[in-house]
């Protein structure tokens, strides 16, 4: 029967069956040998700048283990653009990137590629990458690129192939200094030689005052005995009259444990305290109140008139100031000569007034009526030429008016505004409006202000003498 069987197997068959089994072979090797998985993947993209040594196959790893490979190396725009795939249980998350790194300085390159993690408070679902998103891809530096820096910082610290010129130079320096210092000990060598000496000298002298001082101990130790024994008897003494005034004795000793007498002299002291205050506020009188004469003249140029004003400011403190100011002195007859002046002649001008920083406050009589006056100095502070002595200044008088001068009714109160310069310690210079709701009259100022320590010096004693 087997021989029958083995009759009816043809030479086709048989070579059919070599074929297969020769098929099943090569496809079994190239499955171990091609590293063919049949794993599910994932596919995903990296974006770089220069991707040089990175090729088709090249390995993909995460923590040095190889986890994928390069399927795709391809140009798109000016960055290149890689395709790589890794197993699908393997997670990627939208915060994760890759860096191409080498095996050695001149090894093989890989993609090194770092997972990311969630953010947390929201699902790792809605994070994950998913198949055929991009990959941030971090640059690394060539070697070329390292070795071009290294060559530009050689070069910077060479200054263009001058560092050994400036060795020798260097060097030079040196020996000019050592030759210098060579010269120097030389010509100073007698003098280092009678140093040595005097030192030696001035050992041997102090070790023989060292000798005699021992002498002179050794002479006197009776008499350094008694000293000793009196100062002790002195300090036991002290200590006996401190003890005493502990414990009350003597009048010092009262002082001291009397809780009464404490507080009397604690009074004393308080006393003696509010007197010096008050001395000192008194002497204070005599020196800081200050004295300012200030003459004044005003032409109006549409009354074509010249005005005089003469007064006396007190400041009694550097915030605070008095003044008192006889306004458009002069005689009746130049008043009636001119029709168009209409201010009263000889009239006072008395302020109680403060300054508050760039600000002063005043109020009291303007041309003998009640009245305010307001200034204002917006560039005090700061250092602008001639605009930080600028001065604004404006007055409001006699709210009540309801006068007749010269056939012309006056109902509305004066008013008057205007700008002034401080030339210099003396020198005010300015113009204003005056009387703006009736005539508004322009007129230039110009006022002399000069310190009479006599005169605040008398005004302080007077006010000690009350």
């Amino acid at each position: 029967m087997a021989e029958e069987q083995e009759s009816r197997l043809s030479p086709e068959s048989k070579v059919g069956i070599l074929v297969l089994a020769g098929l099943i072979v090569l496809i079994v090797s190239i499955l171990m040998l091609g590293e063919i998985h049949f794993k599910p993947q994932e596919k995903y993209y990296i974006r770089f700048n220069n991707v040089e040594g990175i090729t088709e196959n090249s390995p993909v790893k995460i923590s040095g283990v190889q986890v994928g490979e390069v399927s795709e190396v391809k140009l798109k725009g000016e960055k290149g653009v890689i395709l790589f795939r890794v197993a699908r249980n393997i997670p990627l998350y939208r915060n994760a990137s890759a860096r191409i790194r080498s095996t050695g300085i001149i090894g093989t390159k890989y993609i090194a590629l770092m997972p990311g993690s969630p953010v947390p408070g929201i699902a790792p679902e809605s994070q994950l990458l998913n198949s055929g998103d991009t990959i941030n891809g971090v640059e690394a530096l060539s070697l070329d690129d390292l070795l071009e820096q290294a060559a530009n910082s050689l070069e910077s610290i060479t200054h263009g192939g001058k560092l050994g010129d400036n060795l020798n130079a260097t060097m030079a320096n040196l020996r000019s200094i050592t030759d210098s210092l060579n010269s120097a000990l030389g010509q100073q060598r007698k003098s280092l030689v009678n140093i040595v000496k005097n030192m030696e000298g001035f050992s041997s002298y102090a070790k023989s005052a060292s000798a005699h001082l021992d002498e002179i101990l050794s002479n006197s130790k009776n008499d350094i005995e008694v000293v000793v024994h009196t100062l002790r008897d002195t300090l036991e003494r002290m200590n006996t009259i401190i003890a005493g005034v502990q414990q009350g004795q003597g009048a010092i000793g009262a002082l001291v444990s009397n809780r009464q007498a404490g507080e009397d002299m604690k009074q004393t002291l308080e006393n003696l305290k509010a007197t010096s205050e008050s001395a000192k506020q008194v002497m204070a009188r005599f020196t800081k109140v200050r004295a300012f004469w200030q003459v004044g003249g005003r032409y109006d140029f549409k009354a074509q008139v010249s005005r005089g004003d003469v007064g006396i400011e007190l400041d009694p403190r550097p915030e605070k100031f008095y003044l008192i100011e006889g306004q458009n002195l002069g005689t009746k007859t130049s008043f009636q000569d001119k029709p168009l002046d209409y201010e009263r002649q000889n009239t006072v001008m008395a302020l109680l007034g403060e300054h508050w920083g760039p600000f002063t406050g005043a109020v009291g009589f303007i041309q003998s009526r009640g009245g305010v006056e307001v200034r204002y100095r917006p560039f005090q502070d700061r250092d602008v030429p001639v605009l930080n002595r600028l001065e604004l200044v404006g007055q409001g008088f006699d709210f009540g008016r309801n006068d007749v001068i010269k056939g012309k009714q006056f109902n509305l109160p004066n008013y008057t505004a205007g700008a002034r310069v401080r030339i210099n310690q003396y020198v005010t210079a300015g113009v204003q409006a005056e009387d703006v709701a009736e005539t508004t009259d322009y007129t230039g100022t110009l006022n002399l202000s000069f310190e009479d320590r006599d005169i605040a010096y008398l005004i302080g004693f007077v006010t000690f003498a009350r």
